[in-house]
């Protein structure tokens, strides 16, 4: 089974990604909320190991410092989790174990309002027995208009544990929702290759390489202008049938922005309209930039093909 720590890095990795960061930025205020509410689930996580694995203190001040904290921070975390959940996944429903409600119950009774507890039509007042505090739980004493005096052991380390397996399967389930939704779309688009729409590409630039040298008819060096320009647009268009864009890969927008220019001169140099290339050398030159630049989109546009080829749940 994996632990917290583990689960929240895959998480983090995934709304990272370029292919999700887009549609988790739409609002926001929701995707700070979202981090902020990891963050908080992280930090509880190390807190509860803190308490777990450290000395409890002798002091009895100190011992109320400790027992506040920790059902303050469970209380704290449980709310994370509520609002991380309805962040990434507004539709997935959580079947909520009761040992998160025993926890806030507990919460309630020893830290959240123990002097006067309204609950299911009763009302309490409840308090911890210092000389039974321990690292491992103490004892509450409680009186109810209904049911006067009771006494209720609260086991600390114990619902720290259970509420830390109750995060972890919360998350998990998460996650495979997040890896089945990704799978789905992967399958959708797994066939249709993005480095499909630059099979010409490369024989373009041996017709503009041609043309320039005097050795190709002289139409076919317009040819292979335009046809770098159209390879370009049908890679934007599959990028958009996958929800994608060419902002969605910095390394995309950089080599778009790098083509534009030398690719917008050297097509109207081939028509004869004005340019900045004035010579068939000027145009060499323009021409050896751009197939270094398409080189590496079309890198790119392997790597995504990898990617989506690549199944990350068995199916």
């Amino acid at each position: 089974m994996q632990t917290l720590t583990e689960i929240s890095q895959w998480i983090r990795d995934y709304g990272h990604d370029p292919r999700h960061i887009q549609k988790l930025l739409s609002v926001r205020f929701d995707w700070h909320q979202l981090w902020t509410a990891l963050d908080v689930i992280d930090d509880i996580d190390l807190a509860m190991t803190a308490y777990v694995s450290g000395n409890f203190p002798l002091d009895p001040g100190e011992q109320y410092l400790r027992v506040y904290g920790v059902f303050q921070a469970l209380f704290t975390q449980q709310d994370a989790l509520n609002h991380f959940i309805k962040l990434i996944r507004p539709a997935m429903s959580i079947d909520v174990a009761d040992t998160l409600k025993e926890i806030r119950e507990a919460r309630n009774a020893s830290v959240g309002h123990p002097t006067k507890l309204k609950r299911k039509g009763d009302v309490s007042a409840h308090g911890i027995s210092r000389i039974t505090m321990s690292k491992q739980g103490f004892q509450m004493i409680s009186f109810s208009e209904k049911d006067g005096v009771s006494f209720h052991y609260v086991p600390v380390l114990e619902l720290i544990e259970k509420q830390r397996a109750e995060a972890v399967r919360i998350l998990s389930g998460v996650v495979r929702e997040l890896e089945e939704e990704d799978e789905a779309h992967k399958a959708a688009f797994r066939h249709e290759k993005l480095s499909g729409c630059f099979n010409k590409v490369m024989y373009a630039f041996e017709k503009i390489s041609a043309h320039l040298r005097g050795g190709a008819v002289v139409s076919l060096g317009a040819w292979g202008a335009e046809q770098l320009q159209s390879s370009l647009d049908d890679f934007e268009n599959l990028l958009k049938a996958r929800g994608l864009g060419l902002s969605t890969y910095d390394m995309i927008k950089y080599r778009y922005d790098e083509i534009k220019h030398p690719l917008t001169e050297l097509r109207k140099f081939f028509v004869g309209q004005s340019s900045e290339i004035r010579s068939s050398k000027t145009a060499i030159v323009f021409t050896q930039a751009l197939e270094s630049y398409f080189s590496d989109l079309m890198d790119i546009a392997k790597e995504i093909d990898e990617e989506y080829s690549a199944r990350r749940i068995a199916e």
